[in-house]
Protein backbone atom coordinates (compact mmCIF):
# COMPACT_ATOMS: atom_id res chain seq x y z
CA UNK A 1 0.00 0.00 0.00
CA UNK A 2 1.23 3.48 -0.86
CA UNK A 3 -0.06 6.36 1.27
CA UNK A 4 0.52 10.05 0.51
CA UNK A 5 -0.57 12.91 2.77
CA UNK A 6 -0.51 16.65 2.36
CA UNK A 7 -1.38 19.00 5.22
CA UNK A 8 -3.22 16.22 7.06
CA UNK A 9 -3.03 16.71 10.84
CA UNK A 10 0.68 17.26 11.66
CA UNK A 11 1.96 15.93 8.30
CA UNK A 12 2.99 18.60 5.82
CA UNK A 13 4.14 16.09 3.19
CA UNK A 14 4.33 12.31 3.46
CA UNK A 15 4.88 9.53 0.93
CA UNK A 16 5.21 5.97 2.27
CA UNK A 17 5.04 2.49 0.77
CA UNK A 18 4.01 -0.14 3.33
CA UNK A 19 4.91 -3.81 2.79
CA UNK A 20 2.50 -6.68 3.51
CA UNK A 21 2.52 -8.26 6.95
CA UNK A 22 2.57 -6.71 10.41
CA UNK A 23 3.66 -3.07 10.37
CA UNK A 24 4.65 -1.36 13.60
CA UNK A 25 4.11 2.39 13.93
CA UNK A 26 6.23 3.41 16.92
CA UNK A 27 6.79 6.70 18.65
CA UNK A 28 5.88 8.83 21.66
CA UNK A 29 2.34 9.96 22.36
CA UNK A 30 1.39 12.98 20.27
CA UNK A 31 3.95 12.30 17.54
CA UNK A 32 1.35 11.44 14.88
CA UNK A 33 1.06 7.64 14.96
CA UNK A 34 -2.73 7.63 15.14
CA UNK A 35 -2.91 10.28 12.41
CA UNK A 36 -1.65 7.73 9.87
CA UNK A 37 -4.42 5.32 10.80
CA UNK A 38 -6.96 8.13 10.80
CA UNK A 39 -6.05 8.97 7.19
CA UNK A 40 -6.70 5.36 6.14
CA UNK A 41 -9.98 5.42 8.08
CA UNK A 42 -11.07 8.40 5.96
CA UNK A 43 -10.42 6.35 2.83
CA UNK A 44 -12.61 3.55 4.15
CA UNK A 45 -15.54 5.37 5.71
CA UNK A 46 -15.19 9.00 4.56
CA UNK A 47 -14.99 10.14 8.15
CA UNK A 48 -12.64 10.23 11.12
CA UNK A 49 -12.80 7.92 14.10
CA UNK A 50 -11.77 10.85 16.32
CA UNK A 51 -13.77 13.90 15.22
CA UNK A 52 -16.92 14.78 13.35
CA UNK A 53 -15.41 17.95 11.88
CA UNK A 54 -13.15 17.70 8.84
CA UNK A 55 -11.68 21.11 9.63
CA UNK A 56 -9.85 19.59 12.60
CA UNK A 57 -7.75 17.27 10.43
CA UNK A 58 -6.50 20.03 8.10
CA UNK A 59 -3.07 21.27 9.13
CA UNK A 60 -3.08 24.57 10.95
CA UNK A 61 -3.60 27.59 8.66
CA UNK A 62 -3.73 25.43 5.53
CA UNK A 63 -6.72 25.63 3.16
CA UNK A 64 -7.11 21.92 2.51
CA UNK A 65 -5.85 18.41 3.23
CA UNK A 66 -5.17 15.67 0.69
CA UNK A 67 -5.08 11.90 1.28
CA UNK A 68 -3.92 9.64 -1.56
CA UNK A 69 -3.63 5.85 -1.58
CA UNK A 70 -2.80 3.19 -4.12
CA UNK A 71 -3.09 -0.54 -3.58
CA UNK A 72 -4.51 -3.76 -4.98
CA UNK A 73 -6.76 -6.18 -3.15
CA UNK A 74 -6.49 -9.97 -3.02
CA UNK A 75 -8.21 -10.21 -6.40
CA UNK A 76 -5.76 -7.71 -8.02
CA UNK A 77 -8.45 -5.05 -8.25
CA UNK A 78 -6.91 -1.58 -8.36
CA UNK A 79 -7.76 0.98 -5.69
CA UNK A 80 -6.38 4.41 -6.53
CA UNK A 81 -8.12 7.08 -4.51
CA UNK A 82 -7.70 10.77 -3.77
CA UNK A 83 -9.66 12.54 -1.05
CA UNK A 84 -9.54 16.32 -0.70
CA UNK A 85 -10.98 17.99 2.40
CA UNK A 86 -11.65 21.69 1.87
CA UNK A 87 -14.03 24.28 3.33
CA UNK A 88 -16.25 21.68 4.94
CA UNK A 89 -16.60 19.70 1.70
CA UNK A 90 -15.11 16.42 0.48
CA UNK A 91 -13.94 15.80 -3.06
CA UNK A 92 -13.28 12.19 -3.99
CA UNK A 93 -11.84 10.43 -7.03
CA UNK A 94 -11.60 6.65 -7.36
CA UNK A 95 -9.53 5.15 -10.15
CA UNK A 96 -9.71 8.47 -11.98
CA UNK A 97 -13.48 8.99 -11.70
CA UNK A 98 -15.27 11.47 -9.47
CA UNK A 99 -17.46 9.93 -6.75
CA UNK A 100 -20.43 11.92 -5.49
CA UNK A 101 -22.56 9.34 -3.65
CA UNK A 102 -21.61 7.59 -0.40
CA UNK A 103 -23.11 4.29 -1.56
CA UNK A 104 -20.88 4.27 -4.65
CA UNK A 105 -17.76 4.29 -2.49
CA UNK A 106 -18.43 2.65 0.87
CA UNK A 107 -16.87 -0.80 1.08
CA UNK A 108 -14.33 -0.24 -1.69
CA UNK A 109 -11.35 -0.10 0.71
CA UNK A 110 -11.89 -2.98 3.07
CA UNK A 111 -10.48 -2.22 6.51
CA UNK A 112 -11.19 -2.71 10.18
CA UNK A 113 -10.02 -0.51 13.03
CA UNK A 114 -9.48 -0.81 16.73
CA UNK A 115 -8.74 2.37 18.66
CA UNK A 116 -8.88 3.12 22.41
CA UNK A 117 -12.38 4.54 22.08
CA UNK A 118 -13.58 1.17 20.78
CA UNK A 119 -14.17 0.05 24.37
CA UNK A 120 -17.22 2.29 24.25
CA UNK A 121 -18.55 -0.20 21.71
CA UNK A 122 -19.25 -2.37 24.75
CA UNK A 123 -19.68 0.15 27.53
CA UNK A 124 -21.22 3.10 25.69
CA UNK A 125 -24.62 4.06 24.36
CA UNK A 126 -26.54 1.47 22.27
CA UNK A 127 -26.62 4.02 19.44
CA UNK A 128 -22.92 3.35 18.84
CA UNK A 129 -23.48 -0.40 18.52
CA UNK A 130 -26.40 0.19 16.15
CA UNK A 131 -24.21 2.51 14.07
CA UNK A 132 -21.47 -0.14 13.80
CA UNK A 133 -23.96 -2.82 12.75
CA UNK A 134 -25.54 -0.56 10.16
CA UNK A 135 -22.25 0.70 8.79
CA UNK A 136 -21.04 -2.87 8.26
CA UNK A 137 -24.30 -3.83 6.58
CA UNK A 138 -24.00 -0.87 4.21
CA UNK A 139 -20.39 -1.78 3.50
CA UNK A 140 -21.36 -5.36 2.66
CA UNK A 141 -24.64 -4.43 0.95
CA UNK A 142 -24.58 -0.84 -0.37
CA UNK A 143 -28.01 -1.43 -1.94
CA UNK A 144 -29.51 -1.20 1.57
CA UNK A 145 -28.83 2.55 1.63
CA UNK A 146 -32.36 3.50 0.39
CA UNK A 147 -33.93 1.26 3.07
CA UNK A 148 -32.13 3.13 5.83
CA UNK A 149 -33.05 6.44 4.23
CA UNK A 150 -36.74 5.43 4.13
CA UNK A 151 -36.68 4.33 7.76
CA UNK A 152 -34.97 7.54 8.87
CA UNK A 153 -37.51 9.66 6.96
CA UNK A 154 -40.52 7.71 8.30
CA UNK A 155 -39.15 7.85 11.85
CA UNK A 156 -38.63 11.61 11.66
CA UNK A 157 -42.06 12.28 10.10
CA UNK A 158 -43.78 10.00 12.60
CA UNK A 159 -42.16 11.79 15.53
CA UNK A 160 -43.14 15.17 14.10
CA UNK A 161 -46.73 13.96 13.71
CA UNK A 162 -46.82 12.63 17.29
CA UNK A 163 -45.76 16.05 18.58
CA UNK A 164 -48.52 17.71 16.56
CA UNK A 165 -51.10 15.12 17.63
CA UNK A 166 -50.12 15.53 21.29
CA UNK A 167 -49.28 19.24 21.85
CA UNK A 168 -48.73 18.41 25.53
CA UNK A 169 -47.75 15.03 27.03
CA UNK A 170 -50.85 12.82 27.10
CA UNK A 171 -53.17 15.51 25.71
CA UNK A 172 -54.60 14.58 22.31
CA UNK A 173 -55.48 17.37 19.89
CA UNK A 174 -59.18 17.61 19.09
CA UNK A 175 -60.43 17.16 15.49
CA UNK A 176 -57.14 15.60 14.40
CA UNK A 177 -58.34 13.04 11.85
CA UNK A 178 -55.82 14.32 9.30
CA UNK A 179 -52.95 13.83 11.73
CA UNK A 180 -54.25 10.36 12.63
CA UNK A 181 -54.25 9.35 8.96
CA UNK A 182 -50.74 10.74 8.48
CA UNK A 183 -49.55 8.84 11.56
CA UNK A 184 -51.01 5.63 10.14
CA UNK A 185 -49.16 6.16 6.84
CA UNK A 186 -45.84 6.85 8.55
CA UNK A 187 -46.37 3.85 10.84
CA UNK A 188 -46.69 1.51 7.85
CA UNK A 189 -43.63 3.05 6.22
CA UNK A 190 -41.72 2.61 9.48
CA UNK A 191 -42.75 -1.04 9.72
CA UNK A 192 -41.91 -1.86 6.10
CA UNK A 193 -38.38 -0.43 6.23
CA UNK A 194 -37.85 -1.41 9.88
CA UNK A 195 -38.60 -5.09 9.32
CA UNK A 196 -36.00 -5.26 6.56
CA UNK A 197 -33.40 -3.58 8.79
CA UNK A 198 -34.16 -5.97 11.66
CA UNK A 199 -33.84 -9.00 9.39
CA UNK A 200 -30.54 -7.79 8.00
CA UNK A 201 -29.13 -7.01 11.45
CA UNK A 202 -30.29 -10.35 12.82
CA UNK A 203 -28.58 -12.16 9.95
CA UNK A 204 -25.40 -10.12 10.39
CA UNK A 205 -25.19 -10.86 14.12
CA UNK A 206 -25.84 -14.56 13.56
CA UNK A 207 -23.05 -14.88 10.99
CA UNK A 208 -20.71 -12.65 13.00
CA UNK A 209 -21.22 -14.74 16.13
CA UNK A 210 -20.17 -17.88 14.25
CA UNK A 211 -16.86 -16.12 13.63
CA UNK A 212 -16.64 -14.14 16.87
CA UNK A 213 -17.08 -16.93 19.45
CA UNK A 214 -14.20 -19.17 18.24
CA UNK A 215 -11.93 -16.15 17.70
CA UNK A 216 -12.55 -14.98 21.24
CA UNK A 217 -11.74 -18.48 22.49
CA UNK A 218 -8.35 -18.20 20.76
CA UNK A 219 -7.67 -14.87 22.44
CA UNK A 220 -8.88 -15.87 25.92
CA UNK A 221 -6.80 -18.05 28.29
CA UNK A 222 -7.10 -21.83 27.91
CA UNK A 223 -10.22 -23.03 29.71
CA UNK A 224 -11.12 -19.37 30.09
CA UNK A 225 -14.33 -17.44 29.63
CA UNK A 226 -16.56 -17.50 26.56
CA UNK A 227 -18.26 -14.50 24.93
CA UNK A 228 -20.95 -14.51 22.23
CA UNK A 229 -23.03 -11.93 20.35
CA UNK A 230 -26.81 -11.49 20.49
CA UNK A 231 -29.16 -9.13 18.70
CA UNK A 232 -31.39 -7.49 21.27
CA UNK A 233 -34.87 -6.31 20.38
CA UNK A 234 -38.24 -6.19 22.09
CA UNK A 235 -39.81 -7.70 18.96
CA UNK A 236 -40.29 -11.39 18.25
CA UNK A 237 -37.69 -12.47 15.68
CA UNK A 238 -39.23 -15.88 15.02
CA UNK A 239 -40.99 -16.81 12.90
CA UNK A 240 -39.54 -14.57 10.24
CA UNK A 241 -42.95 -13.86 8.71
CA UNK A 242 -44.20 -12.62 12.07
CA UNK A 243 -41.73 -9.77 12.58
CA UNK A 244 -44.00 -7.23 10.90
CA UNK A 245 -47.04 -8.21 12.98
CA UNK A 246 -44.89 -8.17 16.14
CA UNK A 247 -43.68 -4.68 15.25
CA UNK A 248 -47.23 -3.48 14.58
CA UNK A 249 -48.51 -4.98 17.83
CA UNK A 250 -45.66 -3.40 19.79
CA UNK A 251 -46.53 0.02 18.34
CA UNK A 252 -50.18 -0.43 19.31
CA UNK A 253 -49.15 -1.44 22.84
CA UNK A 254 -46.91 1.63 23.04
CA UNK A 255 -49.65 4.14 22.15
CA UNK A 256 -49.99 5.46 25.72
CA UNK A 257 -46.23 5.74 26.13
CA UNK A 258 -45.94 7.56 22.79
CA UNK A 259 -48.73 9.93 23.79
CA UNK A 260 -46.75 10.89 26.88
CA UNK A 261 -43.27 10.83 25.35
CA UNK A 262 -44.39 12.25 21.98
CA UNK A 263 -41.91 10.17 19.99
CA UNK A 264 -41.58 6.62 18.62
CA UNK A 265 -40.49 4.27 21.41
CA UNK A 266 -40.35 0.95 19.50
CA UNK A 267 -38.30 -0.11 16.49
CA UNK A 268 -34.80 -0.88 15.24
CA UNK A 269 -33.69 2.59 16.35
CA UNK A 270 -34.06 1.24 19.92
CA UNK A 271 -32.43 -2.18 19.44
CA UNK A 272 -28.97 -3.21 20.61
CA UNK A 273 -26.08 -5.62 20.16
CA UNK A 274 -25.26 -7.67 23.25
CA UNK A 275 -21.87 -9.09 24.24
CA UNK A 276 -22.73 -12.03 26.49
CA UNK A 277 -20.25 -13.53 28.94
CA UNK A 278 -20.51 -17.29 29.58
CA UNK A 279 -23.93 -17.45 27.89
CA UNK A 280 -25.79 -15.38 30.52
CA UNK A 281 -24.03 -12.22 31.76
CA UNK A 282 -23.77 -8.86 30.03
CA UNK A 283 -20.07 -8.27 29.48
CA UNK A 284 -20.60 -4.53 30.05
CA UNK A 285 -21.49 -5.15 33.68
CA UNK A 286 -19.74 -8.41 34.55
CA UNK A 287 -16.56 -8.38 32.45
CA UNK A 288 -13.12 -7.10 33.43
CA UNK A 289 -11.48 -4.35 31.38
CA UNK A 290 -9.17 -6.96 29.86
CA UNK A 291 -12.16 -9.09 28.82
CA UNK A 292 -13.94 -6.07 27.38
CA UNK A 293 -10.83 -5.06 25.44
CA UNK A 294 -10.46 -8.62 24.15
CA UNK A 295 -14.10 -8.63 23.04
CA UNK A 296 -13.76 -5.30 21.20
CA UNK A 297 -10.64 -6.58 19.41
CA UNK A 298 -12.29 -9.90 18.60
CA UNK A 299 -15.28 -8.04 17.16
CA UNK A 300 -12.97 -6.27 14.69
CA UNK A 301 -11.28 -9.56 13.83
CA UNK A 302 -14.68 -11.15 13.23
CA UNK A 303 -15.69 -8.29 10.95
CA UNK A 304 -12.44 -8.77 9.04
CA UNK A 305 -13.14 -12.49 8.64
CA UNK A 306 -16.65 -11.71 7.42
CA UNK A 307 -15.31 -9.28 4.81
CA UNK A 308 -12.83 -11.89 3.61
CA UNK A 309 -15.63 -14.43 3.31
CA UNK A 310 -18.28 -12.20 1.70
CA UNK A 311 -16.12 -9.89 -0.40
CA UNK A 312 -13.20 -12.18 -1.19
CA UNK A 313 -10.69 -9.72 0.22
CA UNK A 314 -8.79 -9.71 3.51
CA UNK A 315 -9.26 -6.19 4.94
CA UNK A 316 -6.51 -3.98 6.22
CA UNK A 317 -6.41 -4.32 10.00
CA UNK A 318 -5.46 -1.21 11.96
CA UNK A 319 -4.87 -1.50 15.70
CA UNK A 320 -4.27 1.76 17.51
CA UNK A 321 -2.76 1.18 20.96
CA UNK A 322 -4.46 -2.22 21.05
CA UNK A 323 -1.96 -4.11 23.18
CA UNK A 324 -1.93 -1.84 26.22
CA UNK A 325 -3.73 -3.05 29.35
CA UNK A 326 -3.47 -6.65 28.17
CA UNK A 327 -1.32 -9.28 29.86
CA UNK A 328 1.61 -10.70 27.90
CA UNK A 329 -0.16 -13.97 27.13
CA UNK A 330 -3.14 -12.21 25.58
CA UNK A 331 -0.76 -10.00 23.60
CA UNK A 332 1.00 -13.04 22.20
CA UNK A 333 -2.29 -14.68 21.26
CA UNK A 334 -3.46 -11.46 19.56
CA UNK A 335 -0.24 -11.22 17.54
CA UNK A 336 -0.66 -14.85 16.48
CA UNK A 337 -4.11 -13.99 15.13
CA UNK A 338 -2.71 -10.89 13.39
CA UNK A 339 -0.18 -13.02 11.50
CA UNK A 340 -3.08 -14.57 9.58
CA UNK A 341 -3.93 -11.22 7.95
CA UNK A 342 -2.45 -9.73 4.80
CA UNK A 343 -1.57 -6.33 6.24
CA UNK A 344 -1.83 -5.18 9.87
CA UNK A 345 -0.87 -1.77 11.28
CA UNK A 346 -0.12 -1.65 15.03
CA UNK A 347 0.72 1.58 16.84
CA UNK A 348 2.54 1.64 20.16
CA UNK A 349 4.36 4.09 22.41
CA UNK A 350 5.74 1.30 24.59
CA UNK A 351 9.31 0.16 23.96
CA UNK A 352 8.51 -3.16 25.61
CA UNK A 353 5.55 -3.75 23.29
CA UNK A 354 7.60 -2.79 20.26
CA UNK A 355 10.25 -5.31 21.25
CA UNK A 356 7.51 -7.93 21.58
CA UNK A 357 6.03 -7.21 18.14
CA UNK A 358 9.19 -6.48 16.13
CA UNK A 359 10.33 -10.10 15.59
CA UNK A 360 6.99 -10.76 13.85
CA UNK A 361 6.90 -7.48 11.89
CA UNK A 362 7.74 -6.92 8.25
CA UNK A 363 8.61 -3.27 9.01
CA UNK A 364 8.93 -0.88 11.94
CA UNK A 365 8.41 2.85 11.38
CA UNK A 366 9.37 5.50 13.91
CA UNK A 367 7.24 8.65 14.08
CA UNK A 368 8.63 11.91 15.46
CA UNK A 369 6.78 15.23 15.19
CA UNK A 370 5.25 14.61 11.77
CA UNK A 371 8.16 12.77 10.21
CA UNK A 372 8.30 9.02 9.63
CA UNK A 373 11.38 6.90 9.05
CA UNK A 374 11.89 3.18 8.56
CA UNK A 375 13.72 1.66 11.50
Amino acid sequence: MRLKLRDFRNYEQLDLVFPPGIIVIAGPNGAGKSNLLEAIHYLSYLKSFRTGRDREVIRYERPLAVVDAQLKDDNERRFDVRLVLKSGKRFLRLNGSAITRFQDFIGRLHSQFFFPGDLSLLTGDPALRREVMDLELLRLKPALTPVYQKYKAAHKQRNTTLKLLYPQPGQRRANASGLEKALSVYTEQLITAGVQIIRERRGLVKVLNELFAPLYAQLAPPEGESVCLRYRTTLALEPDAGIASSFRAALVAAEDAEANMRYTVVGPHRDDLGFILDQEHDLRHFGSQGQQRSAALTFRLALSALSARRLGDDPLLLLDDALSEMDDERKQRLLKLCQKHRQVFITSASRREIELISPLASAVYNVTDGSVRLS
